[in-house]
């Protein structure tokens, strides 16, 4: 038992000895070799070397009145509407495709016809 704890306790102190606390604290070689293996010795390189300068064109300011600004937002909410209206027009072909025979014709006849005699006797009281 005791040759067991020396040999785990022996174990336990190679492999201390062989990890590092530190990712830099051993030196390994490198490509260049005056220069340590170090992530932080990499230096950020930048796409564009030259520094930002001002744009030399001015740009062209966009002014626009309230009615300009809120015409074009009605335009673009009719177009949406009228989007929508053909998507729900599609979705309603395809889902609940249309029974073009006689008999449900005159079934949906039928049916409208009740609702307006409803509708009629609802006017009159």
């Amino acid at each position: 038992m005791e040759e067991m704890k020396q040999d785990i306790a022996r174990i336990q102190h190679a492999a201390n000895v062989a990890q590092s606390s530190s990712i830099d604290r051993d030196q390994h070689t490198s490509i260049n070799i005056r220069q340590r293996t170090s992530i932080d010795n990499q230096m950020p390189t930048s796409v564009d070397n030259d520094p930002p300068r001002p744009h030399t064109m001015k740009s062209q300011q966009n002014f626009h009145t309230r009615e300009e600004i809120d015409q074009l937002v009605e335009e673009i909410y009719k177009s949406l509407e009228t989007i929508e209206e053909r998507l729900d027009g599609r979705c309603d072909d395809i889902y609940f495709p249309m029974d073009l025979s006689i008999s449900a014709l005159t079934s949906k006849i039928e049916t409208m016809q009740g609702e307006l005699v409803e509708i009629q006797s609802y006017i009159v009281r």
